[in-house]
């Protein structure tokens, strides 16, 4: 087996089930990272075909390689100027002249092309005849029909690449696109300019660097910028210009692109026959249904209720069990270590700041799985191009929904997704209001504070408002942008709407698992050292008063001295051990911090004056700056959860807490979810922020008015409340 794996660039249009098939694959052995220098997601895995080991590497889905976009950036720059040995042209079998406008961009490239016609079994209901050796003659290479889905063709298209790679297969050959004799003696000439750089032409293929340039391509126009020769090229990229549209009467990209188009056309008429009349569609009738202009949005919400309903309602199970295993652990390692700060630091900080968080880990993977099954049925797109008309009313191009919707469960990669809009006004804007959807990270505070002060039903439409909420204040807040800070006409929306297909369960699992991954790398690492620092502070000095530590201690002593049942006398120490902690707690440096800040958030959190533990919730939200996941875990710390379950009890022991201790009432509980959901990003969002606006001033504007909303927005809900009797 080769040392070195063959490198394989996975290339095709969105929706053409490129990422189904990276899975079918890869299956389990890939990573996510990010692209070098940038954040966008990048998704590599490996397999072996034969003798021969390949690495995969799945581009984002892009309809062509002109650079406007960063996701057609990256794409460009790594077929262009990646090691790429050979190129996965996947096509989607039931469009495919759509889909060839990139491939001939792809055959500029001079690479290898193995091209994957997938979704075949769409094509087949359709009616759509494809003569598989026709078209291999006119694209130059092996063409492989598959089912992604169903991972029908996948040990075919193994065979094919190790064949390409061995040499073994006869169909590899280059397929020139024809641009006609004055565009094509252009390209000759500047081709001729940019070979006088050999740096230059080794790092992108002549041809394809000359037509980015003619097209305008941002990256090719820096590339020709830092050459020695870039006068030359320069001048000649002018001359070709000046002299195509004055013979051609069309502007150069028009040209280009005309040729390919007339391309792709000419090759499906030669190996592609249509129907005559395609047999009747389910799409149209589901698309009149779910895209409806009145219905569409009432049905979308309803979906997201059942989706957050069945999460709860399965994830409890796991939940238990989850929340019995910490209880198990923390009761094991008190009865076995002995007395002190390490003991302390487990079974009072790390085990009940960590297991407050792990326990939502069932209900996040299967709030994450329904969302994944929808994205693969194709309803994700419907669902986007119902909402954009109520996105242009409020100010945000109708692309924005698409990261609006995947910040419900991250606002970081949320943020990465503005990439493909290319307007630099409407990026901004969406970046600037993604904060303020609610993420699955904030679900956890909800889940906590919904079910303790609300009856199950209340609790779930608690939560269903919070997520409709934040989407609503994005909507607002971007037409406020709009009219401000970024005035100018909103930018048209074009949107393809995928078929409906059923996803693959498997998949699915994969996407469950990739957040699941996530999701635990974080409780081992922020969450844990946040638990450790909230621990802390709330440890030290701790009992500055000298009389509290003696009664402690003289207490402890005389119930030692009872002569009363050992289990008594056990429930009786644990009961002066609470109060001691609590004693210590209080005066604590996290008392001292959160007693200084308290007078800004007790209007919301404390508005009568009545409530000794404010101070806490003021602690738990200032470390939610760092996670919001720390928020849950601050609190099951710094309000002494016992980590027993108490008999009967259908709240988990940090929720019998809050509610027997807290002093907060559904209405101040409420007000505690509205800020939790608005007041500030988390620091990763904050930083992503500050990477992709490219300032660290517009990172600070959305930390400030998030701070000034939340605070309004909560202390109006209290306020209003009050007057209606809910105090």
């Amino acid at each position: 087996m080769n040392a070195k794996p063959v490198s394989i660039a996975l290339a095709g249009n969105p929706n053409c089930g490129k990422t189904t098939l990276f899975n079918a694959l890869t299956g389990a052995r890939h990573h996510v990272g990010n692209w070098p220098g940038v954040t966008v997601e990048k998704r590599s895995g490996v397999f072996t075909a034969g003798d021969v080991r390949f690495e995969v590497v799945d581009l984002p889905g892009c309809y062509s390689l002109s650079a406007r976009s960063e996701d057609e950036r990256i794409a460009a720059h790594h077929l262009g100027q990646g090691e790429v040995d050979l190129i996965l042209n996947v096509l989607d079998a039931s469009n495919l002249e759509r889909n060839l406008f990139l491939t001939t961009q792809l055959l500029e490239l001079g690479k290898p092309i193995v091209f994957v016609l997938n979704m075949m079994d769409d094509a087949e209901k359709r009616g759509i005849a494809i003569d598989i050796p026709t078209l291999e003659t006119l694209l130059g290479g092996p063409v492989v029909p598959t089912v992604g889905n169903r991972e029908e063709g996948i040990a075919a298209l193994k065979d094919t690449l190790a064949s390409v790679v061995t040499g073994a297969d006869t169909k590899l050959r280059h397929i020139p696109v024809d641009y006609g004799h004055d565009l094509l003696g252009e390209l000759q000439k500047l081709e001729a300019e940019i070979g006088r750089d050999e740096v230059l032409a080794k790092t992108m293929p002549l041809r394809w660097l000359a037509l980015q340039l003619l097209e305008g391509g941002a990256e090719a126009a820096e590339l020709a910028e830092a050459s020695h020769a870039k006068v030359a090229i320069q001048a000649q990229v002018e001359k070709s210009r000046t002299f195509l549209e004055a013979h051609l009467g069309n502007d150069t990209a028009g040209l280009i692109a005309e040729h390919r188009y007339g391309f792709a056309h000419g090759l499906v008429a030669e190996a592609v026959k249509h129907p005559e009349r395609e047999p009747d569609s389910s799409t149209g009738k589901l698309d009149g249904l779910l895209t409806h202009r009145w219905l569409g949005i009432p049905i979308f919400i309803v979906v997201l209720a059942l989706i957050y309903t069945l999460s709860f309602v399965v994830g409890q199970y796991p939940q238990d069990w989850i929340g019995m295993g910490f209880s198990a652990l923390s009761s094991f390692l008190a009865a076995h270590l002995p007395p002190g700060e390490l003991t302390s630091l487990l079974t009072d900080g790390v085990i009940p700041g960590v297991s407050a968080v792990m326990v939502f880990l069932p209900v996040i993977m299967i709030l994450m799985g329904c969302i994944s099954f929808l994205e693969d049925t194709g309803y994700m797109a419907r669902a986007a191009f119902i909402m954009d008309r109520a996105m242009h009313l409020m100010g945000l191009h109708g692309k924005s929904f698409i990261p609006l919707l995947m910040g419900s469960g991250c606002n970081v990669p949320a943020i990465q997704a503005t990439r493909t809009i290319e307007s630099r006004q409407d990026r901004l804007i969406t970046i600037l209001v993604t904060p303020l959807v609610s993420c699955s990270a904030r679900l956890q505070v909800y889940i906590v504070i919904a079910g303790t002060f609300f009856k199950p039903l209340y609790a779930g439409l608690a939560i269903l408002a919070m997520h409709v909420l934040g989407f609503g204040l994005a909507m607002i807040m971007g037409r406020l942008l709009r009219s401000t800070l970024f005035s100018g006409p909103n930018s048209p929306f074009v949107m393809e709407l995928p078929p409906y297909r059923m996803p693959v369960m498997r998949t699915t699992a994969i996407h469950m698992w990739d957040k699941a991954k996530v999701f635990l790398t974080r409780a081992g690492t922020t969450i844990f050292a946040g638990a450790t620092l909230v621990w802390f502070l709330s440890r030290y000095p701790g009992i500055a008063d000298q009389d509290l530590a003696l009664k402690y201690r003289g207490q402890r002593e005389a119930v030692m001295a009872l002569n009363i049942p050992q289990d008594q006398k056990a429930v009786q120490l644990r009961d002066l051990e609470l109060v001691h902690e609590g004693n210590i707690v209080n005066t604590s440096l996290a008392a001292r911090i959160g007693k200084k800040v308290e007078p800004f958030l007790s209007p919301i959190f404390d508005p009568q004056g009545h409530r000794q533990e404010a101070w806490k919730d003021v602690i738990a939200l200032t470390a939610g700056f760092v996670a919001k996941e720390i928020v849950v875990s601050t609190m099951a710390v710094i309000y002494q959860s016992s980590e027993e379950p108490r008999a009967g009890e259908k709240l988990s022991p940090l929720q019998v807490t809050l509610r027997d201790k807290s002093g907060l009432t559904p209405l101040t509980a409420l007000a505690f979810m509205i800020f939790t959901l608005i007041y500030t990003p988390c620091l990763g969002t904050v930083s992503m922020i500050r990477r992709e606006a490219g300032s660290w001033g517009w990172a600070g504007f959305t930390v400030a008015y998030g701070l000034v909303l939340g605070w309004s927005l909560s202390w109006a809900t209290v306020a209003i409340g009050r007057m209606m009797g809910f105090a």
